[in-house]
């Protein structure tokens, strides 16, 4: 049975503004649903610590599950370093649970590194672990990974037959742009049979005085057509490759420097977590079944 799932984006802004947004968006929700939001439904420790609170209890008073990140953490989370903040997958489940199944593997340098002081501190560690989780809903069982945001840059490193599952799961918030190409490769994958299904969500900046929004609203749902296409581990490689933009960590020291790269249509991955620096990462499970 194909997984119900919801995605629903917010305003990029202060932490405390985000929340609001989100817990107005569960409590509006059908009692059973589940609710896929963008990464960083807060994104420094003290906000994340608040949200978690607050969205574990939107969750069972709405009966609503809900999908995010938060810097924190991660408890369960396979292999975590102790005490080590990442910015780390949170699934609040309407049945009261708390799963942390995956963390962010492809972290921008700003996220890692304090770089900008006019920036938030998040200072995030990097994970090296891509973890299929078993979910369950409506009595129903399937698997997922979940990439987050430029994660999808880790799928040139593994055989197509090692991620077959039944969704792929992307809560993003890519620069303006880079939410297209992330889109075109979970179709292509999803299409090809690698996938079930895919889902993806972007936050969205509402910009002032005509500039550029950093972000660009995406809620998509991906399902696999009638025209059977074929998997190409080549053509899966090559689309990463040129859908996403290796950069020097110390040259772009905040989010809004990245709208250089991503309105050429590609999402960025720092030099210190790609293909070329080494990046490796182990295919794993999550011990536990998410009910959703």
């Amino acid at each position: 049975m194909p997984l119900k799932i919801i995605p629903k984006t917010f305003r990029m802004a202060r932490e405390d503004q985000q929340l609001g947004e989100i817990l107005k968006t569960v409590a509006e929700r059908k009692k059973g649903e589940t609710v896929l939001f963008p990464e960083y439904a807060a994104y420094t420790v003290e906000g994340s610590e608040k949200a978690c609170s607050a969205l574990s209890q939107a969750a069972r008073k709405a009966e609503v599950s809900v999908v995010t990140t938060l810097n924190l953490a991660a408890p369960g989370l396979p292999h975590a370093e102790p005490g080590v903040n990442y910015n780390a997958l949170f699934v609040f489940s309407r049945n009261g649970r708390t799963h942390s199944p995956q963390a962010k593997i492809t972290p921008q340098s700003f996220e890692m590194r304090h770089l900008d002081e006019a920036f938030p501190r998040m200072e995030v560690a990097p994970y090296s672990r891509l973890n299929r989780v078993r979910l369950r809903q409506d009595g129903e069982e399937s698997d997922a990974f979940f990439f987050i945001c430029s994660d999808l840059y880790a799928l040139q490193l593994f055989d197509g037959e090692r991620l077959k599952s039944g969704a792929l799961v992307c809560p993003a918030n890519f620069g303006n742009g880079a939410e297209g190409a992330a889109g075109q490769i979970i179709d292509y994958s999803v299409k090809c049979g690698l996938f079930g299904q895919g889902f993806l969500c972007n936050t969205y900046q509402d910009a002032k005085d005509g500039a550029t929004p950093l972000t660009v609203a995406a809620e998509k749902i991906f399902k696999q057509g009638t025209k059977k296409i074929s998997y190409a581990k080549d053509e899966m490689d090559n689309s990463v490759k040129r859908s996403s933009a290796v950069y020097p960590d110390e040259g772009y020291r905040n989010f809004k420097s990245m709208l250089s790269l991503t309105r050429n249509g590609t999402f960025t991955v720092p030099r210190s977590r790609s293909l070329e620096n080494g990046l490796q990462v182990a295919l794993g499970t999550y011990g536990e079944i998410v009910d959703l």
